[in-house]
């Protein structure tokens, strides 16, 4: 059966949500606290305080939005009721991890991008980090691997995780895995979505140069400001018309959009090496086996 993708999942809600409530678009806040509840990163888990201080100290490189206590108990709540995450205790010490779905909803999230990033560069920004991140842990792990011990837990967490099943599609194929991570993969999404995004700003600069050139015609104007039946046709055209400019305005923070783009992908391809998680599981299986 051919594999669902996780536009399609993450925006059909609808068809998901009473056998897999996690299968949904999460806002930044719940990603932060999905990256932070990962078992191999936490073991037996984290508080909600503990979780409000890391999204602290994570907050200038993953914008997440206004952090403190109340919020992030509703956003820990929510999780744990779809299923994303797991409690265990009670009160302020109550302790939660990622569940194999929660970590399935993190990387079905990282594959797609619902905003104008020109408008709203929150969510780029931070799956942006989010991917850097993952990739910069993952290459200090690799380089210790033959100075600590990873818990056999966190590799059948992996081994549950890519069990996950979403309307009998297996959610976490190698190839899904493999391009959540890749920061390459996740700069030229954006870069499509910002391309889109111009083609159809360039269709309507079209559309209102066209109405624009008609009120330059100095008979045209002339002719409807004489009859007063006629300026409701006026007006309308001028409003048509007015964004001429704005969307002149609009095209331009595309094409610095794109440039941006262009830079941070040459900045990644030289600075940050790209970790591929089945190789690192390997790596450390081979460095584990007796």
């Amino acid at each position: 059966m051919q594999e669902l993708s996780p536009s399609f999942l993450l925006r059909n809600p609808s068809l998901v949500e009473a056998s897999a409530p996690w299968c949904r678009l999460l806002d930044n806040l719940e990603l932060g606290i999905l990256l932070l509840s990962q078992p191999w990163i936490v073991g037996d888990g984290q508080r909600r305080a503990d979780l409000e201080r890391g999204l602290t100290r994570l907050d200038a490189e993953m914008p997440v939005g206004p952090i403190y206590f109340q919020r992030v108990r509703r956003a820990v709540a929510a999780l744990e009721e779809l299923g994303a995450l797991e409690g265990a205790g009670e009160g302020r010490s109550r302790r939660f991890v990622a569940t194999p779905e929660g970590f399935a909803a993190l990387i079905l999230n990282l594959h797609v991008l619902t905003e104008d990033p020109t408008l709203d560069t929150r969510e780029f920004e931070l799956k942006r980090s989010l991917v850097a991140i993952w990739n910069v842990l993952l290459e200090r792990l690799g380089e210790l691997a033959d100075d600590i011990e990873l818990d056999e837990a966190w590799e059948a967490f992996l081994e549950r995780a890519e069990a996950v099943t979403v309307l009998g599609h297996r959610v976490l194929t190698e190839e899904l895995l493999s391009r959540a991570f890749d920061i390459q993969r996740l700069l030229d999404d954006q870069r499509q979505n910002v391309l889109g995004l111009r083609a159809a700003a360039q269709e309507r600069l079209e559309q209102v140069a066209a109405d624009a050139r008609i009120l330059r015609q100095a008979d045209v104007v002339a002719s409807l400001a004489a009859d007063p039946e006629t300026l409701d046709v006026l007006q309308s055209l001028a409003f048509r018309t007015v964004p001429e400019l704005g969307v002149r305005a609009r095209l331009l923070r595309y094409d610095a959009f794109s440039s941006y783009l262009d830079e941070l992908s040459g900045l990644y391809a030289r600075e940050l090496k790209v970790v591929d998680l089945q190789r690192f599981r390997q790596r450390l299986g081979s460095r584990q086996a007796p």
